[in-house]
């Protein structure tokens, strides 16, 4: 943040894009008094390069049915995609 180290909690689950917010973290506000919000967007890294063990672990989980994305996750992707191009 402008002020320092902040910590932030990202709960399991949370989606590529999801907005998060931090109250009074942001800029100073011009006419008045306080501090606006700080809004962080939370992207995903994807590893390059994967060990056997690695890509087996993963192989794995492909199988759980929790790993598939829910239709909800699907449309808010395609969505997004959708939106850069109007």
């Amino acid at each position: 943040t402008i002020e320092g180290v902040a910590k932030v909690k990202i709960d399991p689950g949370t989606q590529p894009g999801k907005v998060l917010r931090l109250r009074n973290k942001g800029l100073p506000t011009i006419n008045g008094y306080g501090t606006g919000d700080e809004l962080i967007n939370v992207n995903v890294y994807i590893p390059e390069n994967l060990s056997d063990a690695e890509k087996k672990k993963i192989a794995d989980m492909d199988k759980s049915p929790n790993f598939a994305p829910s239709k909800s996750a699907k449309n808010n992707v395609f969505n997004k995609f959708r939106k850069m191009f109007d």
